[in-house]
């Protein structure tokens, strides 16, 4: 560049003085003075302000949309914020509206039983190759004893078997260790059920007794230990042996223990 610009010298310094002379014929102009020379002149002077203006302009316009999508950018984000704490808002929300609604079928359950029944929330859920316990949040401290039978508003989930002040364990009528008194609700027949992990078996029901797939097993009240006619299982396999006396009945707990978070127990 330094040397393009010694090469010609010259005619550099004579852009230079031509426009150093245009612009004071331009200030006496718009001063006032000759007034013949004024419209071309300014003619003149405004086009090359307008090319010299052009680049400022551009940056200036270049500027405000760079601030512009920042503001854009960072509004954007401000909004999917306060939209993931708006789902987080709603999720809560349906939750407590799910849970009083289980809360408020378990207190029309509730109407329906003795009204020593206490309502109590499961803590702790223990499955193992041996047992099906559940722990709830009561203990003795509020009037829990063992062998209370523990239901919820499908039926029939367990009894206590362990009780401290403010828990108690619950075993489950899938555990091994449990029996329970039961009926099939169709014909009355009855038999003793018993846990199978996640499932239960109906205990000495005679070869020729009517059971069928689908039928209801209810309590019957026999034990003394749940009122009679709770929903208990459905049976879902029945099997006949001509060597056995009795009917091999798998049937599946009413209740979903894997889902499930409120339960009563009743108070004898």
């Amino acid at each position: 560049m330094p040397g393009l610009i010694r090469k010609n010298k010259r005619s550099v310094v004579i852009i230079i003085l031509f426009a150093f002379l245009f612009w004071l014929v331009t200030i006496q102009v718009k001063n006032g003075r000759f007034p013949f020379m004024e419209r071309p002149v300014l003619a003149v002077a405004g086009f090359f302000e307008r090319i010299i203006a052009a680049p400022f302009r551009f940056l200036e316009s270049a500027g405000s949309r760079y601030i512009y999508l920042v503001r854009t950018e960072r509004d954007n984000g401000r909004l999917k914020q306060e939209l993931v704490l708006l789902q987080i808002e709603n999720a809560a929300a349906n939750e407590l509206l799910t849970e009083n609604e289980r809360l408020r079928v378990l207190l029309e359950f509730k109407k329906q039983n003795p009204p020593t029944a206490t309502a109590v929330q499961i803590i702790a859920k223990g499955n193992s190759p041996a047992s099906s316990t559940i722990t709830i949040n009561k203990g003795s401290h509020d009037g829990i004893e063992k062998d209370m039978a523990v239901v919820a508003e499908d039926g029939v989930v367990g009894r206590v078997q362990a009780v401290l002040p403010n828990t108690a364990k619950v075993i489950l009528i899938t555990d091994p260790g449990s029996t329970l008194a039961v009926r099939v609700q169709r014909n009355r027949e009855e038999g003793l059920l018993e846990g199978k992990l996640g499932l239960c078996a109906l205990k000495y029901v005679s070869f020729y007794a009517d059971i069928q797939e689908g039928d209801l097993l209810v309590t019957s009240g026999l034990d003394g230990l749940f009122p009679k006619g709770l929903p208990v299982a459905t049976v879902v396999q029945v099997t006949k042996h001509e060597a056995s006396a009795f009917q091999a009945v798998t049937a599946r707990p009413i209740v979903s223990f894997s889902r499930l978070e409120e339960a009563l127990v009743l108070k004898k």
